[in-house]
């Protein structure tokens, strides 16, 4: 699937990985990271301890010095439930893409609110399991119609099968989609999901955020072993 651009990085002709930066870390590291291969970084701003101000200014300090693309994510917490949707419109003038959890209170407001040169990524999280394939094309159906450019989704796999399931899902998906599987049954989809589709794979960069998370450097390890098709 190609066509579909980040910033200025086409997306679907490679796999590409995305770093994930779950606190200031200055761009000396980012660099090195970004040389060795990370495509994208993904802000966490709701891992930061500072206010969202505070992030869209070390988002514009890393800018200078940082090329790759940025998508900025700021997951719901007791402290942030009732700015998050501002803090999100204010983050989304600053990257990329923004990261729009399917069903958020106030979605609309912050997708309606998104620059025309800024994608909406719609993302599903299930921590308990992998939904059937029913369950599956509902998700992507709903984020659809919330606006996504890009629907991700992430699931627990209890077992090999459903990582098979939601493989065979990604395949079969006509919509720009990111799919991962989490748990240790799921490892494995952080690396073969795009020789399904799957348009890019999460990495950590300090430590890992959810169970069966690999680093971005082992990630990048393998994208250059399995798909030549890779160039960094």
């Amino acid at each position: 699937m190609g066509g579909i651009k980040i910033g200025k990085l086409e997306l679907g002709a490679v796999p590409r990985v995305v770093g994930i930066i779950d606190g200031p870390m200055k761009p000396a590291p980012l660099e090195r990271f970004a040389g060795r291969g990370v495509d994208i970084f993904e802000v966490r701003a709701d891992l930061f301890d500072s206010s969202v101000d505070g992030v869209i200014d070390y988002i514009r300090d890393i800018r200078k010095s940082i090329p790759a693309p940025l998508i900025g994510t700021f997951r719901e917490t007791d402290s942030n439930r009732a700015n998050r949707a501002a803090g999100l419109v204010s983050l989304a003038m600053y990257v990329d893409c923004v990261d729009v959890e399917l069903g958020m209170p106030k979605w609309r407001e912050v997708v309606d609110a998104v620059p025309e040169s800024t994608l909406v990524m719609v993302s599903e999280h299930d921590f308990n399991g992998t939904p059937d394939l029913a369950g599956l094309d509902d998700i992507v159906k709903r984020s659809l119609d919330q606006g996504a450019d890009i629907v991700k989704i992430a699931v627990m796999a209890n077992c090999p099968s459903d990582v098979t399931r939601l493989l065979r899902f990604t395949e079969d998906c006509a919509a720009p989609l990111v799919t991962m599987a989490m748990g240790d049954a799921g490892a494995v989809s952080r690396i073969i999901a795009p020789q399904f589709g799957s348009l890019f794979s999460y990495g950590y960069l300090n430590t890992p955020l959810v169970p069966g998370q690999l680093s971005a450097e082992e990630i990048i390890i393998a994208m250059k072993q399995y798909f030549p098709a890779r160039v960094k």
